[in-house]
């Protein structure tokens, strides 16, 4: 499957064009930063002529309000599989912070990576490369979130990889933060009569969670994490154009920050706030 926006996106040959500032998450594993500037070297490859740069939110360096201080103009892609508390607050924090900070610079923000169809395709060649048949029971596992619309998400991801597939059932299962848990969710397409059962791991970069995920598969063939397949290349390239193009449209009718979910009620319109990142603190 192909994203019809993405057929007529071709590495371009423009200049004066904004820097792409990816930014993920960070990890304290160098599995994920190999990962991750692995991705971003895709981008460079794909669009030779593209200033691409890298920053984090935590433990990696550098941290995006560095990495913003160095930029005047730049689009910010969130290298984020769902909207949540990252997506939803520290980038767009520090974003309004270095506009403060710099009142000339043009900042704009991309949205996040996911639901998209393109990453149904990375975790089909996930899958593929792994050896899973159609036929076999999948759990589609992710990181999980205290976020209600980022785990609402996940299992729309789910079910669309059924629609895209059309074999066996996909089931959901969380990393962390909320249940089902992944052991949880293969124990229950044991219990409903299928012995070919594997997992899909829907992480850009390899990592604790990830590590968690493995753990708790009881013995089910777990697929790669997503950052080195081309689906995901193509789609960060994407989700810049769109921002480039002012159509960087976000769903925010679910958002924590506008509908009052059970547990999660002092957040509607709370401000967004930047999460403090340790190199900022030195």
């Amino acid at each position: 499957m192909t994203s019809p926006a993405l057929l007529a996106l071709h590495p371009v040959r423009r200049t004066a064009r904004p820097t792409l500032l990816a930014v993920a998450h960070g990890s304290r594993d160098p599995r994920a930063e190999c990962a991750l500037a692995d991705l971003v070297d895709g981008v460079r490859t794909l669009d030779a002529e593209l200033d691409v740069r890298l920053s984090y939110i935590d433990h990696s360096e550098p941290s995006l309000s560095a990495a913003l201080q160095a930029q005047r103009e730049a689009v910010v892609v969130p290298l984020l599989l769902a909207a949540a508390a990252h997506s939803k607050g520290d980038i767009p924090g520090a974003l309004q912070a270095a506009r403060v900070a710099n009142p000339l610079s043009r900042l704009t923000y991309g949205c996040v990576l996911g639901p998209h169809p393109l990453l149904l395709d990375a975790l089909e060649q996930r899958l593929a490369k792994a050896g899973v048949p159609p036929e076999a029971a999948v759990v589609l596992a992710g990181s999980g979130s205290a976020d209600p619309e980022a785990n609402a998400d996940l299992a729309k991801v789910g079910r669309l990889l059924w629609e895209h597939r059309r074999g066996g059932p996909v089931e959901v299962a969380y990393a962390s933060a909320t249940h089902p848990g992944v052991a949880e969710a293969i124990e229950r397409l044991r219990r409903l009569g299928h012995e070919d059962v594997a997992v899909a791991a829907y992480f850009l970069a390899p990592g604790r969670l990830l590590d968690r995920v493995h753990a708790d598969a009881a013995g089910c063939a777990v697929t790669e994490s997503l950052a080195g397949t081309e689906a995901v290349v193509r789609l960060v390239v994407e989700r810049y154009a769109e921002a480039l193009a002012g159509a960087a449209a976000m769903n925010c009718d679910c958002c924590v920050y506008r509908s009052a979910w059970p547990g999660h009620e002092q957040r509607v319109g709370a401000p967004q706030r930047s999460h403090p990142h340790p190199a900022d603190q030195r």
